[in-house]
């Protein structure tokens, strides 16, 4: 019985207990009452891996936590490192005040634990900011080992570079996008609480403080990392870090079948790079770095694409392979791939469908690059040639001749660069590397770009790489850009039209012919406007059937590449358009039967067309191309026992996190004498609970007296024999 009293009065606190939590309403409402969690308005910084190192951020397991403090100017900064008194902090900077001296300058400290960045449209953007290497990629080029032009001796392209991509951070960094976000974090939370007066003294407690949680599971460099995500000793296994890597977008002028062989030297190939980085997820825009390029590319294979039959009716003509890979930006992942492919007879892929016809390096007869283009320097594109190859007797006129070629499509528009000057960074590094000491092979090669030297990019594969560092800056109403002039359409309209006029006449080697190439000024307007300001667009819905189409985002497409586990969407939206371009509507074809049959040298798609003035879509069509995707996937990854430090493949990984790896949480923290104080108090509460407890046990018989005797009482043992009774009468 006095078990049964005890339990009773323990129950009855514990139904206090809870209906004190139930009044709350919610069972997280405590929670909410604490923190402010930031919704989905920012992107984080994570951790990538090479060979040898490991780059980016990381946080604590459970997130590292700092006072805010806004950094606005050298005063708060030095206040930060000399004076405030409340460290580990959480430092706030505008997006000007972003960069690697800054940064370390943090770190070198040791008071700081996270940093946040502020990313107010209306900020000022700093005058440069590139988180690459001043010589990019410069481990994998083409003079990676040659000692006139290896660490870009003669040239440092990128002059911006602070190398911030390039550091192991390893705390949280994440970028603020939301305003509302943005003002709670200055206005409540740091000007309210954690701002220092006047006299430059520091606020007292409770102070406002962030929780920054970034964490990342990857670590050490790629080899480990790949090496534990293989070898699994659980029956859950865990993965660690991916290959970075996707697709090459190809196609061809000429739609050979696999039965068919193509003579020597009878491509040209055609290419620009797809992808770019930066240091944060989602935010990779590449508006000079890569866009300008791809739009520049897909107009010229539009105008080639509007003149194919003549190329593909004269007899001693060339083929035309237009190229985008994708993962340049680190160690040439995508070209690199290819030249593999292409060395060990695989491209295409005999058993992919469409079947065309096999395509080797030795059939490359000319190669031509478009870089970044959105720029001009003194006015001019620049055409820049490799000074290792250009003077050997089986190029040296060749070489010449293409030259020639873009100086008489647009003299005023083009110029050489010195011949000793190497080729800035590029994806025909990767094929003349593999060609260099064999001479039957080399063939001539261009790269068209906007610099003459150092890039004029200042913005070069960072997050803040927008349309504005190339000056699309519109003027009307949002809903006229999509068909506003503006100079950026006009300067790649034109840069595209001479790269198209340049492609015809090789392709056409030598024939006379008066066909009319030209690149259209509206496609590039479209295109600038879907790629830089917003893919859900016009000829993106066109060109894609219902499904697709319907999720389009109002956003733009990063171009980051991204790990090698799916299809990126930007690569199928490039490939899109590479069929739309060169392509041929098939007109009685339906939805069901517009698909690849078992022998097609073609890709067949289904586009739902053009939207009338009604809203309505009648002119749905199936359209075919000879166009496809090849991996675009390091081969460092399928080597068993490949030597990561080597340097021959691209050895770039990208670390995995859990779905709830990542977040901003927002609470005052009060001082460690009052935390002290609280944990003092609820350890007396506890013993005095205790002694409370002890005393009320030994003191039942007297809190909690034995029901009277009087009382009737039935002991267990007469009902047991009560029940033993019926039962054996029964």
């Amino acid at each position: 019985m006095r078990q049964w009293k005890i339990m009773a009065i323990f129950t009855i606190i514990i139904t206090l207990f809870a209906v004190f939590l139930g009044a709350y309403g919610e069972p997280d409402k405590l929670s909410k009452k604490i923190y402010h969690t930031f919704s989905s308005g920012y992107s984080y910084c994570f951790r990538r891996m090479n060979g040898t190192h490991q780059f980016g951020c990381t946080s604590a397991p459970k997130g590292n936590v700092g006072i805010v403090h806004f950094i606005r100017n050298e005063t708060d900064m030095n206040w930060l490192l000399n004076s405030g008194p409340h460290a580990p902090y959480a430092a706030l900077l505008n997006k000007s005040d972003f960069n690697r001296a800054t940064v370390q300058k943090l770190l070198d400290s040791g008071k700081v634990n996270g940093i946040m960045v502020l990313n107010n449209t209306d900020q000022i953007l700093p005058d440069s900011f590139s988180p690459d290497d001043s010589c990019p990629n410069q481990g994998h080029g083409l003079y990676a080992k040659d000692p006139a032009y290896q660490s870009c001796s003669k040239v440092q392209w990128n002059q911006n570079a602070d190398g911030l991509m390039m550091m192991d951070l390893s705390i949280p960094i994440f970028i603020i996008n939301d305003a509302s976000d943005t003002k709670m974090l200055i206005e409540t939370c740091y000007e309210g609480h954690n701002q220092p007066h006047a006299d430059g003294s520091a606020r007292d407690y409770p102070l406002c403080a962030v929780e920054l949680k970034d964490r990342m599971d990857g670590a050490k460099d790629s080899e480990t990392c790949i090496r534990r995500t293989r070898h699994q000793l659980n029956l859950e296994p865990q993965g660690y870090c991916d290959p970075l890597g996707d697709y090459n977008v190809y196609g061809t002028v000429k739609a050979l079948n696999n039965t068919e062989s193509r003579p020597d030297k009878s491509v040209i190939i055609a290419a620009a790079r797809l992808d770019s980085f930066s240091l944060f997820d989602g935010l990779s825009p590449g508006a000079d770095s890569a866009i300008a390029g791809i739009i520049t590319l897909l107009a010229a294979a539009e105008a080639i694409g509007k003149v194919k039959e003549t190329i593909q009716a004269a007899q001693l003509s060339h083929d035309i392979m237009f190229t985008f890979f994708n993962g340049e930006a680190f160690d040439y992942i995508g070209s690199d791939r290819l030249v593999y492919d292409m060395t060990n007879m695989d491209f295409p892929k005999p058993s992919t469908k469409p079947y065309l016809s096999q395509i080797h390096l030795n059939h490359i007869s000319h190669f031509v690059e478009v870089s970044q283009v959105a720029h001009r320097d003194a006015g001019k594109l620049w055409l820049h040639t490799d000074p290792l190859t250009k003077d050997k007797p089986e190029v040296k006129a060749q070489l010449e001749h293409l030259v020639s070629l873009f100086l008489e499509a647009n003299s005023s528009l083009v110029a050489r660069v010195n011949n000793s000057n190497p080729l800035p960074p590029a994806s025909v590094q990767s094929f003349l590397k593999a060609i260099l000491n064999q001479t039957n092979l080399i063939f001539p090669a261009v790269v068209l770009a906007d610099h003459e030297t150092v890039y004029t990019n200042k913005y070069y594969n960072s997050w803040l790489d927008l349309r504005s560092g190339i000056n699309l800056n519109y003027t009307g109403d949002s809903t006229t850009w999509y068909d506003e002039d503006t100079q950026v359409a006009t300067d790649l309209t034109e840069a595209a039209d001479m790269v198209a006029k340049v492609l015809f006449k090789l392709a056409m080697n030598g024939t006379l012919n008066e066909t009319t190439v030209s690149a259209n000024k509206t496609t590039v307007k479209h295109l600038l406007y879907c790629f830089l300001v917003q893919a859900n667009c016009t000829i993106l819905k066109d060109i894609f059937d219902e499904d697709f189409a319907k999720n389009l985002p109002y956003s733009t497409y990063p171009t980051y590449v991204s790990v090698a586990t799916s299809f990126n969407d930007f690569t199928n939206v490039v490939q899109q358009l590479l069929i739309s371009f060169l392509g041929e509507v098939r007109y009685n074809a339906t939805k069901e039967t517009c698909r690849d049959n078992d022998q097609t040298v073609y890709k067949y798609v289904w586009m739902q067309g053009h939207e009338d003035h009604n809203g309505t879509r009648n002119e749905s069509f199936c359209m075919r191309a000879a166009v496809n995707v090849s991996d675009a996937a390091s081969k460092a990854f399928d080597i068993h026992d490949y030597d990561y430090k080597s340097g021959q493949y691209s050895t770039w990984t990208e670390s995995r996190w859990a779905g709830n790896a990542m977040s901003i949480r927002l609470f005052l923290k009060p001082s460690k004498a009052f935390e002290t104080m609280v944990l003092i108090i609820g350890l007396v509460i506890l013993l005095l609970s205790l002694l409370l407890s002890y005393f009320v046990n030994k003191r039942v018989g007297v809190l909690f007296p034995h029901v009277p005797t009087d009382r009737p009482h039935v002991s267990y043992q007469a009902v047991e024999e009560s029940s033993l009774n019926e039962s054996t009468q029964l």
